[in-house]
């Protein structure tokens, strides 16, 4: 091997950990052909991982390496939301994440053909909505290298989880209810720019309600006043009871 060729694979050691997915678009970027990527994989340095993806040899591929490929893909394509964040940040304690098989990802950009093809413990789940934009994004620690990725806060994870609410298997009324039963130190501030920003009004009605029904501290510094809630009725459960105040039909055993 030239010396040139041996910095070009030290270079490579240095700016790709072990465990972390690499997207052939990203190694591009920083000066690695598919030409070179692949004597690569002949070589035995690399191995890849989907049409598309690489990661170093003897490398373990997990939840956290596959997002964290997916973000040097688009930095703002997704971000880890939902029950996964809620989960990550002690909201969901009695969910292990070492038994959540699925992570879920928010975000309106184009899921790329090798996530599709890579061989996980995890399943993946994207969904677009509800685009909230930039509101209430925060990091996480992976500990792969001090490397973080993108979540969603507790604040607006809840937002994206009632999204699912009796749409997504598993996401019911009453599982929902279980865990905003745990929010208990939400920040107002936040929660009234994201009642703001959201469009949907199922959502913003639902995230009333249980603030409503669980009378939370914060709740009383919602401000609600000029907030959009439509004016029709919406059914959120099948054969439920009528709640007056957010016109929505919730479970008739709900207490």
């Amino acid at each position: 091997m030239s010396l040139e060729k041996e910095k070009k694979l030290k270079q490579l050691y240095q700016l790709l950990p072990e465990n972390v997915v690499a997207p052939s678009s990203w190694l591009a970027e920083n000066g690695y052909s598919p030409q070179l990527l692949h004597k690569y994989v002949n070589s035995g340095w690399l191995q890849r991982v989907g049409r598309g993806a690489y990661l170093l040899a003897n490398s373990t591929i997990t939840w956290q390496s596959v997002v964290l490929g997916l973000q040097k893909s688009d930095e703002s394509a997704f971000h880890v939301g939902g029950l996964t964040a809620l989960n990550l940040q002690g909201f969901a304690h009695y969910l292990p994440l070492g038994e959540e098989q699925q992570i879920t990802l928010y975000g309106a950009g184009k899921i790329p053909n090798w996530i599709k093809q890579i061989q996980s413990t995890h399943t993946f789940s994207f969904f677009k909505k509800p685009n909230l934009g930039n509101l209430g994004i925060t990091t996480y620690n992976t500990g792969i290298r001090e490397l973080q990725i993108d979540i969603s806060t507790p604040e607006r994870a809840i937002f994206e989880l009632l999204y699912l609410v009796e749409k997504h298997e598993g996401i019911t009324f009453t599982f929902v209810a279980e865990i905003f039963e745990n929010l208990t130190t939400l920040r107002p501030k936040l929660l009234n720019q994201l009642l703001e920003a959201c469009q949907n009004i199922r959502v913003k009605r639902l995230f009333l309600f249980f603030a409503d029904h669980y009378n939370f501290a914060w709740a009383k510094y919602l401000d609600t006043e000029n907030l959009n809630l439509g004016s029709g009725k919406m059914q959120i459960v099948q054969n439920g009871k009528f709640d007056k105040k957010y016109r929505i039909t919730i479970p008739k055993d709900f207490q």
